[in-house]
């Protein structure tokens, strides 16, 4: 049987252990209940603990040579990622040498708390002297990381003990907000249904629904974090994406029947996406004055990741970060050269 037979089965049979307890006399079951009650939350635990495992820091590289570069990249994913979002850039950067870890974490809880367990699982796996660590994030895994780096909770005289980041890429990162966060109830029904990773306990303790309201424009969270100034030691680097007439009337057609029914939805969807953007992020939101920007055609997802997994297409965004990722190497390979 699969886990998600197995999930199923235990679930049907708690609902009906719970009906026919509405019929039976306590006093006939009062001897048996602490054992029943006892399995259950034995079990429960179990789930949770289960599906609590997948966050953190994570290693993709244990059998590969990654020493060639020395270098540590940490993918961080985005809102309501259903967990393919690496599928392209992931691969190209295990066959360059690089050694890779992705960050999961309960992506529709505040953004601060994710920075915080960001902040946790780097100091947790200490890495080695000498190495360089390097971040590659996608849409909020941006702000989730820039929270991390700037926010005064995490720059204590402990937070020594977390490695330094040399260098924050952010692919479609909307660093002042996006008014589509307000139609993210959508995605999360789409999250939850055809994720890989779907357990019927991810709506009860996948986060708490903070993450779309710190996405909003104007937020006080995002007020806050962008008040504060870049880390002297990190560079921030921007990839934006911007819809071709196509993809923009593709996406206008696949969106009517969502926003028709409300005059609101139109008018956020209008403003949204008259500064063309990606789709989700209008370029101006994703640009910062403090970081270098880098701009190319495509959608939010497409110029990360292709949508079919033997498409032959190299998505735009990859081959520019690998060459990012590079700058650094290769300027000390030059200088040890000299």
């Amino acid at each position: 049987m699969t886990g998600n037979k197995k999930n199923r089965a235990f679930l049907l049979l708690f609902k009906v252990l719970l009906f026919l307890s509405l019929f039976i006399p306590l006093s006939a079951i009062s001897q048996k209940s602490d054992g029943y009650n006892g399995l259950f939350e034995e079990y429960l635990s179990s789930q949770v603990e289960r599906h609590q495992q997948q966050f953190g820091l994570h290693r993709r590289s244990l059998e590969l040579p990654y020493k060639r570069t020395h270098t540590k990249v940490i993918l961080i994913h985005g809102l309501d990622d259903p967990g393919k979002v690496w599928m392209n850039l992931e691969p190209a950067l295990l066959a360059q040498g690089y050694d890779v870890w992705v960050f999961e974490y309960p992506d529709d809880q505040a953004i601060h708390k994710s920075a915080d367990l960001l902040n946790r699982e780097m100091k947790k796996h200490r890495f080695q002297l000498g190495e360089q660590v390097k971040v590659v994030a996608h849409s909020m895994g941006g702000l989730v990381s820039r929270e991390m780096l700037t926010h005064p909770d995490f720059q204590s005289e402990a937070a020594i003990q977390r490695p330094t980041v040399h260098q924050l890429i952010m692919v479609g990162t909307p660093n002042h907000g996006s008014h589509l966060a307000r139609f993210r109830f959508f995605s999360e029904i789409r999250d939850q249904l055809f994720s890989d990773k779907f357990h019927w306990l991810g709506g009860l303790i996948d986060g708490d629904g903070q993450a779309g309201k710190d996405l909003i424009p104007g937020s006080d969270f995002l007020q806050q974090l962008n008040a504060r100034k870049r880390p002297n030691n990190t560079e921030y680097i921007v990839i934006a994406g911007v819809l071709s007439n196509k993809e923009l009337k593709g996406l206008s057609l696949q969106l009517k029947p969502l926003i028709n029914f409300n005059e609101r939805a139109k008018a956020l969807y209008n403003d949204a996406i008259i500064s063309l953007g990606d789709g989700m992020v209008p370029i101006e939101s994703a640009k910062l004055a403090d970081a270098r920007f880098y701009q190319m055609t495509g959608t939010h997802l497409s110029i990360i990741r292709n949508i079919f997994k033997d498409s032959q297409r190299v998505p735009p965004a990859i081959p520019l970060i690998i060459e990012l990722l590079g700058e650094e190497l290769l300027i000390q390979t030059m200088q040890i050269l000299k």
